[in-house]
Formats: C-alpha cells, structure tokens, sequence
C-alpha cells in the first residue's frame, strides 16, 4: 500500500518541490505534478463509488419515508373504520376495545412507546437550576438514528484502499465525505423548517424532525471536518504549510470551503444543548444567520470548481427561501387587512405568574384541537417568535341558510346583469379571537408577565402577529375512552380536545363515549387560568354523562381539604395523582379503544408514558405526548 520509508522520503522531497514550481504567468501550483494533481477537483476520487453510495442513502431516506406513510395510512384507515363503527352503533365498543393481534401491542410496548432505558425519556439532565443537557431519544430514535450514523461512517469507509498511492487514497476519502456532507445537508435544511412538507403527508411531529435535524447536522459537521482534514493533509504533505496558504489566498474555492468547515465547527458549540436551552431566543437568531454564512460558503465552494452538488445546494435554497415566503405570505393573511389592520394582542397578569394572552386576528380561521401558534410580540422581542398551544378559541359560526336568504341581495353597478356571488359555507365554526396561556419562566415570558403585572388593570395591549395556526395531527374521534393528562399550564392542550370531543356527542359523531381530565397544578390559584372556559364547557349538553374531571394540588395550603362536586363529577385532592392507578383503572373500566395523551413537565409525561406502556397488552390503548423538546 505505501512505500519503504526511505523511498517515500525521497518521493516526498521530490514532489514538494516539484509541487513548488509556478507558471509565472499565472501565478498557480504546476498542476502536472505528481502528486499536486490529487489535491483538487476529481482526480483520485471515486466518482462512481460516490453515486452509488449517495444513492443508497437517499433509497434509505425514500424507503423510510414510504414504510411510515404506509404506516400512518393504515393507522387512519383503522381508525377511520373505528369512528364510523363505534359512533353508528355504539354496541360494537367492545370490539374495539380488545387487540387483535400479538405483535403490535408488542411493538407499541417494547418500541415505539419505550424510552431508550427505564422510564426516562423527556425529563431533562439538569445540569444545574439553569443549564440543561438536553432529553434522552426513545428506543425508536435511537434505533433509526444509529443505522442513520453507522451507514454514513461505513459509506465514507468504503474506499480504493488498494490503490497504491496514498495520496489517492485519501483524494477519495476527500471526495466521499464531502459528497456525503452536501447530500446530508439537504435533510438538515429539510428537517428543520416549520413548514416541512413531509409533517402533514407523514403525520410526524415536529418535534421528531427537529431531534433528526440535529443528528444529520451532527453529521455534516463530522463530515465536513474530515473532507477538510483529508485536503489538508495531501496539501501539507506535497507542500507544507507554504502550499497551504497559496491555494487558500489565491483560490476562493478553498478559502470559502474553510470558512463553512470553520462555521460549522463553530455550530457544534453554539447548538450544544445547554447553550441553547439556556439562551434560546438569542440561540435562534444567531443560528440562522451563521447557517446562512455556511452555506453560503459551501455553495461558492462548490461552484467554483463546477462540482455536481452545486444542485444540492440550490435545493437547499431553494428549500429554505420557499419556506420563508410561505411564512411570511401566511403570517400577513391572517394578521392585516386594510379595514381592520394589524393583529391586536391583550395581555392580563394571572395569579400563578402566567398571563392570559388574546389575539384579535385579522381575518378568522378554523380552530382545531391541539393547535399552537409561534406569537410575535416586537415590542418585547423583536425578532424572536415563541410557540404556544392554544388554549381556547371564540367560536364565530357562519349564517345559516335562513339567515343568508335574510340578507340584503349585493348592490351593483349592473344591476340589471347577474352576478356571480360566491356562496359562504354553513355553520363553519370559525374564529378571529384566540387565547393562550403562557407561564412566566425567564426571558420573553418573564418579561411579558413582568409588564403586565406592572400595568393598570395588571392587562396592557399591544400590536403583534400570530403565525399559524399549526394542527395536531392526531384526532381522539374514533376512541370511546379518551384519558387527558395535564401537568401545569399543559391544561392549554386538553381544554381544547374536551371541547370538540364534547360539542360532538350530541350528534352522535363521536365515538367517545367517556372522556377523564387529570389536572395536576402546584396551588388552587392556577384555577384561574381556565376559570371561565371550564365554565363553559361544564354547561355543555351531556357533560354530565361524559366529562370527569380530577385536580391534584401538590403544594397545597395547610388544611386545604378534597373537594367533590354534587354530582361527583368534579373533585380536587391535595397531593400529587398516583398515575399508574389512575391509567389501571381507566383502562379496566374502559369503554371501546383507549387514548392516553399527556402534555406537560418532563418528568410528569415519562410517567403517564410508562403507566401506559404497562396496560398496551391489556386493550387497545394509544399513547399520544405533546411535547416542545426544541
């Protein structure tokens, strides 16, 4: 493979110095020399191993894309089937309720639903009061993303290692992991927008694309990092240092292609979990924009050499740049008009130290259970955007068809023509008012509730926007028993679901037959919060026969006693709720398929998450989290 030591010292002063010698016309390295001629372009890379092994890849990626989607369309093809069974005919429940196969409920308990080790999974690693070092992947995660890292490390490690040369072993080396690192980009980019088009079509959470968002950029940076080292050590080896910085002055290919290696070193610290947990706005924005400069230098880094990845990059530009624009063409419909303006946003102090925040849209939009919205607020933070679930919605319903025939016909200049008038939708539930309730942790929210508190009526108005809104993508209509977990201000999650699941029963076009809301809230002023909307819903038509609602106290005042309502529908205890007897219960007085879902702290979701793991054998129980892991 290599030379004896003394012809390889021989070898090597002679193509130094071979490698030295300067066209004085152009000014430029004698590209003719040996081995000069593998330090640039695609002499000694393996081109054709490149294809194969990117291809592989993207099959990979395509393959996993189509095994989900064929997953998620059964899932909904089941649960389509469900609903329309189980709310036709409610006696056909019990059917529902049981498995029928062995091998999911297996699957669910062992790898979908399972944590990577005992039970913890969302509960952070608290590094101090302040800093955290991010959460722990499920079994899942960690099984995908290790065939995601050990294929890349392989593909860079199939190499000509036959080939006499080293020099052009290691030009192969340069070109496989820097044809790896481009192609990977286009995932990293893809993975990281809100607007990803693969959430809706796969049903994936943003928050599982943002942890693969992480990883392939963990990847790129590896990757990157070795195609540099690879040129820099033939550089070094044909000239030293003084051939280095030649071809980095006097070529803008590497001097640009040094600069993203730099920048996306300098990303690997600056994305770290405990900086970015701890300084998140100022994390995002600086972020983006030296991602941009990164690729920015990839992009002059490859064009100006002609590479073929040059349309991998203008992909990933385009990616981006179309991801923006349907932002921005988003955010404007719904928040300006030229007769109303711009979005008006009411912020009223809570006890709790949270705030109630309303947003007056500009233009009304379709409220959906599990929505959140990502709210500017530029007075406060200016360019910073901050994702809240939406804890209510002002329904507006659209005329009826008596009340559109009572309305005045339009007026025309050409009366006497027809004109065409487009017809409104019925009973459309709409609304241009939306509500969130946002805790005061540090920064933006601290700051929020801090000027309300300071403010006469503890409330001040302001102008902002509201960007969204984006859906949940699981609907609790085909399940009969539906259990709804809350920790703290998690409450915003569920109001929502129990007032769709309970608007429905009446007309029989829900199959949820019973809904249990668990609340678990650090003192008696949280019920503040939702105050008046639960007030609402518990005046809903056939609540009484549907809804039960349990509310834990864990820090209450001193002889604070438990509390049932007059129709035992209602009550509040002192402590924190034991869990795994609530899920045992539920679970065996359960009516049709079961739903757990759990918004809320870390550590409380993990163990909502493994109390459900525990009863996946038992029947047909689905486990949905809601999380922010960002």
């Amino acid at each position: 493979m290599s030379p004896s030591m003394g012809s390889w010292k021989a070898e090597e002063q002679r193509t130094s110095s071979s490698a030295m010698a300067l066209d004085r016309r152009s000014a430029q390295p004698d590209v003719s020399t040996d081995p000069f001629k593998y330090l640039h372009g695609l002499t000694g890379v393996d081109q054709p191993g490149n294809h194969i092994w990117v291809n592989v890849l993207l099959g990979c990626f395509i393959g996993v894309c189509v095994v989900t989607l064929g997953l998620r369309l059964f899932k909904m093809g089941i649960a389509h089937m469900r609903h329309v069974s189980a709310a036709a005919n409610p006696t056909n429940q019990n059917f529902w309720a049981e498995n029928r196969t062995r091998w999911w409920p297996w699957l669910q308990r062992h790898l979908f639903m399972a944590p990577l080790w005992n039970k913890r999974h969302n509960q952070p690693f608290q590094l101090n009061k302040v800093i955290t070092n991010g959460t722990l992947p499920g079994r899942f995660h960690v099984l995908l993303l290790t065939l995601y890292v050990t294929s890349n490390i392989a593909y860079c490690l199939v190499l000509p290692w036959n080939r006499p040369e080293k020099h052009s072993v290691i030009a192969a080396l340069r070109g496989r992991s820097g044809m790896l690192a481009a192609f990977n980009l286009i995932p990293t980019v893809l993975f990281a927008l809100r607007n990803n088009p693969l959430i809706p079509l796969l049903r994936v959470s943003y928050d599982d694309f943002n942890l693969l968002h992480r990883w392939c950029a963990r990847i790129v940076i590896i990757e990157s990092l070795v195609h540099t080292a690879a040129w820099f050590v033939n550089t070094y080896e044909t000239g030293h240092w003084k051939l280095v910085f030649h071809m980095l002055a006097t070529e803008a290919s590497y001097g640009w292609g040094l600069v993203a290696s730099l920048i996306f070193f300098l990303i690997a610290f600056q994305a770290s979990a405990p900086v970015r947990h701890s300084f998140y706005e100022t994390f995002l924005n600086v972020h983006r924009l030296i991602v941009l400069f990164g690729l920015i230098g990839v992009y002059v880094h490859l064009d100006t050499h002609k590479l073929p990845q040059v349309p991998w990059m203008q992909i990933i530009f385009t990616l981006w740049g179309l991801e923006y624009f349907f932002r921005l063409a988003r955010i404007c419909y719904y928040n300006w008009t030229p007769r109303t303006g711009l979005t008006r946003i009411k912020v009223q102090a809570l006890p709790g130290e949270a705030c109630r925040v309303s947003l007056t849209l500009a233009r009304p939009w379709v409220p959906k259970p599990g929505c959140h919205v990502h709210m500017y607020m530029p007075k406060l933070a200016l360019w910073s955007s901050h994702p809240f679930s939406i804890a209510w919605s002002d329904i507006e319903t659209a005329p009826t068809e008596r009340e559109l025939d009572a309305l005045p016909l339009p007026v025309t200049e050409k009366s006497a023509t027809t004109t065409a008038i487009t017809p409104l939708p019925l009973n459309t539930p709409t609304s241009k008012t939306i509500h969130l309730i946002c805790r005061a942790r540090t920064g933006f929210t601290r700051t929020m509730f801090q000027k309300a508190s300071a403010s006469p009526n503890k409330s001040f108005t302001t102008w902002g926007l509201a960007e969204g809104p984006y859906a949940s993508h699981h609907s609790l209509l085909s399940y009969g028993t539906v259990l709804l977990f809350a920790g703290g201000v998690g409450i915003t999650h569920q109001v929502m679901f129990v007032r769709h699941l309970l608007s429905l029963y009446p007309s029989h076009t829900t199959a949820t037959r019973k809904i249990v809301l668990i609340w678990s809230i650090p003192d008696t002023e949280c019920l503040e919060w939702i105050r008046e909307w639960m007030d609402d819903v518990l005046r809903m038509e056939g609540r009484r026969e549907v809804l039960r609602i349990m509310m834990f106290v864990t820090r209450p005042k001193a002889g604070l006693p438990g509390w049932r309502s007059a129709s035992e529908t209602v009550t509040m205890l002192p402590g924190r709720p034991n869990v795994g007897e609530i899920v045992e219960k539920e679970v065996r007085d359960r009516i049709g398929a079961m739903a757990v879902t759990v918004c809320g702290s870390g550590g409380f979701a993990d163990g909502v998450r493994a109390a459900a793991r525990k009863r996946v054998q038992d029947g047909v129980v689905d486990f949905v989290e809601e999380a922010f892991t960002y």
